[in-house]
């Protein structure tokens, strides 16, 4: 199933969640943004609607990596002219060097794991954050994953449960467990090879059933 189908499922699941644990709009309206971005979570193990939305651009990240090792190695070669060789030369050369090899191998795989990591930092950056340290988390390990794999099991729907808790233990907002946790599981809903849109089924049971349902 496509991403958009899953955006659109995920956010009518959520606002149905977030009224129903608290009826007024406004906790239907976040229960339809918590559900919605929740609802193509799962993917973020493939190149998609997920994925592509949170990343760094491939193109501008290999842009920047390429500049930078270009700037330092012939502002090396300048001062090299300047004033001569000396240690520092050879490891600013070293980094201009690896920029330049990392950004033809960079891949936009790799770019969600850096992605991750920048999460990470951020959730250092708030405290220690455990909501966002395992959210970066789950990107960080989503990014190495097969697709249809983990993140769309039992396994991916109770991690998942407790990012959702412990980003609720810090930011009380009413509803978003119930519409996280409605959203991310219509994906694998969604997903089913009884429908007739998926060709594959998701395993639910990773890693102690691998049955496709």
């Amino acid at each position: 199933m496509k991403g958009t189908s899953h955006l659109l499922i995920g956010t009518i699941v959520g606002a149905v969640a977030g009224y129903a644990v608290h009826s007024d709009v406004t906790t239907a309206l976040t229960g339809a943004a918590v559900g919605g971005i929740s609802g193509v979570v799962p993917d973020l193990d493939t190149n998609g609607l997920a994925s592509n939305s949170i990343t760094l651009s491939k193109k501008v990240s290999k842009w920047l990596m390429e500049t930078a090792g270009i700037v330092i190695l012939l502002t090396l070669c300048y001062q090299v002219m300047q004033q001569g060789l000396s240690h520092d030369i050879y490891v600013y050369g070293g980094i201009g060097f690896l920029l330049l090899v990392v950004s033809r191998l960079i891949t936009q795989r790799h770019m969600l794991t850096i992605t991750g990591i920048l999460v990470v930092l951020l959730g250092f950056v708030l405290g220690q954050s455990p909501g966002i340290l395992l959210a970066g988390g789950y990107i960080i390990i989503a990014s190495f994953l097969p697709h249809r794999s983990y993140t769309h099991s039992l396994i991916g729907v109770g991690f998942y449960a407790v990012i959702l808790t412990q980003l609720y233990a810090q930011w009380p907002i009413d509803g978003m467990v119930a519409a996280g946790l409605a959203g991310y599981s219509s994906h694998l809903f969604a997903d089913l090879k009884i429908l007739p849109v998926n060709r594959r089924g998701v395993k639910w049971f990773l890693p102690f059933w691998t049955r496709e349902f």
